[in-house]
């Protein structure tokens, strides 16, 4: 994580220093569709040559072409594929509430299905649902998106304050932010560019690919559910934080979006089959 924190910090300094500030769109910020952006070319640079073909043939383009023509869409409302938000619910045990339909996991395992089972099927049947299927895996690892049966609600519903200083001289500079917006305070301002951010999560979580890709959906839910109950040990609605935990809860994204691109390689190479 310290490694992490200090490229990242290294990374900022850089950019701030030579880029100008990015367009924000209707419903997601150009700094959050860079870094996810990340998550993709890593996870395109390690698909098999037979997963590429698979997205190519029924998205009609590469993953992140795909992706960035849907964000697109997105800002003019013309958005082909689910926007909304969507929720990994888990009991006690981390494991997916089955009896929930709207768990992205039922979800996931749907389109999944779709995808499979292929052959005869629409085109555009296919590509909608490898759509969903990167649009939930996302959602999957995003921990406000996380629902525990044992907290009574989400860090997506409320709001954590920071101070912007750990001096007294900064203690009237306090800031609300919600989940959300924690993991990208980092770099509000700058141009830091998708392949960037994909070389930014190669170099600090290359050696964890393997570990990160392995398991299944439940086995993702499980770490998605267990880091999510850590959190709410200190996390409750109102609580005030220091900028040094605040930085280690962006660096906490940051090794989720490296873990969805690693996990977006298991998912396609599964697909092929």
């Amino acid at each position: 994580m310290i490694k992490n924190m200090i490229v990242m910090k290294k990374l900022v300094l850089l950019c701030l220093a030579v880029f100008a500030i990015a367009s924000v769109s209707a419903q997601t910020s150009n700094l959050q569709k860079k870094v996810v952006e990340g998550s993709i070319l890593l996870a395109q640079r390690n698909i098999s040559d037979e997963a590429k073909a698979l997205l190519s043939r029924y998205l009609g383009q590469s993953f992140l072409e795909d992706v960035n023509a849907l964000y697109t869409l997105e800002a003019k409302k013309r958005a082909t594929h689910s926007t909304d938000i969507h929720y990994l619910y888990l009991d006690k045990d981390f494991k997916p509430i089955k009896t929930n339909p709207e768990n992205l996991i039922s979800k996931i395992e749907e389109y999944m299905e779709i995808v499979r089972s292929r052959k005869g099927r629409e085109r555009t049947e296919v590509a909608n649902a490898l759509r969903m299927i990167i649009n939930l895996m996302t959602d999957m690892h995003t921990i406000g998106h996380v629902r525990l049966e044992s907290v009574p609600y989400s860090m997506q519903d409320f709001q954590i304050f920071w101070w912007k200083g750990d001096t007294p001289k900064y203690k009237k500079r306090k800031s609300a932010v919600n989940w959300s917006k924690l993991g990208y305070s980092y770099d509000g301002k700058s141009g830091v560019t998708g392949a960037m951010w994909a070389a930014d999560h190669e170099w600090a979580y290359g050696d964890k690919a393997k570990e990160f890709a392995a398991g299944s959906l439940y086995d993702w839910a499980a770490d998605m559910g267990n880091l999510a109950n850590e959190m709410y040990k200190w996390a409750v609605p109102g609580y005030e934080m220091s900028r040094l935990q605040h930085n280690d809860l962006a660096d906490l994204h940051y090794e989720l979006r490296a873990k969805l691109a690693y996990r977006f390689v298991t998912m396609f190479e599964s697909l092929v089959k």
